[in-house]
């Protein structure tokens, strides 16, 4: 009796690593990039923005040209934890422009559409992280769930 208890056990957890594995996204296994911890900063930054942006550095690591980055993140006012936004404080942003094979570039984002009242203290960046990127030569790569992501607070 014991033998076969034995025997269904092996066998239940050989078909269980099977199915795990079978299903696993090795997508994941590295990104195909480097980025910067984001900033939110607050003041002017003449022909980008009057009052806050975003600013990160992205350095493609990959051997193709990148058209197209996804950002996603969450926005944070600094003394209450809570959002400072009206509705939601999740942000997606597709920034457009080529990147070419082992290039860093800056990419800021404007955020005065969003401000209706100038922060004086920069918001905190929760959960950013390049949710796609789109390749000059029409493949993608995607992180869906935020897998890299920057930190949280």
């Amino acid at each position: 009796m014991k033998m076969k208890t034995k025997q269904s056990v092996f066998l239940n957890t050989a078909v269980f690593l099977l199915l795990c594995t079978s299903c696993a996204d090795t997508s994941y296994d590295f990104p195909p990039y480097v980025i910067t911890v984001p900033v939110f900063a607050v003041g002017e930054r003449a022909g980008y923005y009057s009052y806050a942006g975003v600013e990160f550095e992205f350095f493609n690591t990959t051997a193709k040209n990148v058209s197209q980055v996804t950002v996603s993140f969450m926005l944070f006012d600094s003394e209450t934890g809570q959002s400072p936004f009206i509705g939601s404080n999740l942000f997606n942003f597709t920034l457009n422009g080529t990147v070419g094979p082992n290039e860093k570039t800056e990419h800021i984002i404007p955020f005065d559409a969003y401000l209706y009242t100038a922060p004086s203290e920069p918001y905190v960046i929760d959960f950013f992280y390049i949710a796609q990127i789109v390749y000059a030569d029409g493949s993608v790569w995607s992180d869906t769930y935020g897998i890299y992501h920057t930190g949280s607070l």
